[in-house]
């Protein structure tokens, strides 16, 4: 069974380029506590959570207006390719102790897996 068998969560991002600001502003309307950092091509190259937003900005006194997501994001991040098995996406994410990571088709970001869709996809491989 391979990645594209799962549900995947609808990829939330911005742009390596996106003001702090603008990110903060879309991790308020939703009810997830990160956001996945892609490249002018769609490419996740790193992740922001709302601690990230505390410790990297706030925390340290910076100027939210002279900041980009570039500048705060964690890196690097685990990308899955939709084409993947979920064995080799599962055995990736638990040795990095991840719950959930990008997933990309064609090196764009089309979603997310979380670690709970890969041990569903084990599970109906082994029925």
């Amino acid at each position: 069974m391979k990645i594209k068998d799962c549900i995947l969560i609808e990829a939330f991002k911005c742009k390596e380029d996106e003001s702090i600001i603008e990110v903060a502003k879309k991790l308020r309307k939703i009810t997830l506590r990160h956001i996945f950092v892609v490249d002018n091509k769609e490419f996740p190259t790193g992740i922001i959570s709302v601690v990230d937003m505390n410790n990297r900005v706030i925390a340290e006194g910076k100027n939210p207006k002279d900041l980009k997501a570039k500048d705060i994001m964690s890196r690097p991040i685990e990308v899955y390719d939709i084409n993947e098995t979920v064995e080799e996406a599962y055995k990736k994410m638990a040795e990095k102790k991840r719950v959930m990571g990008a997933v990309v088709k064609d090196s764009k970001m089309i979603g997310i897996v979380t670690i709970h869709q890969l041990l569903k996809g084990m599970e109906k491989k082994n029925e």
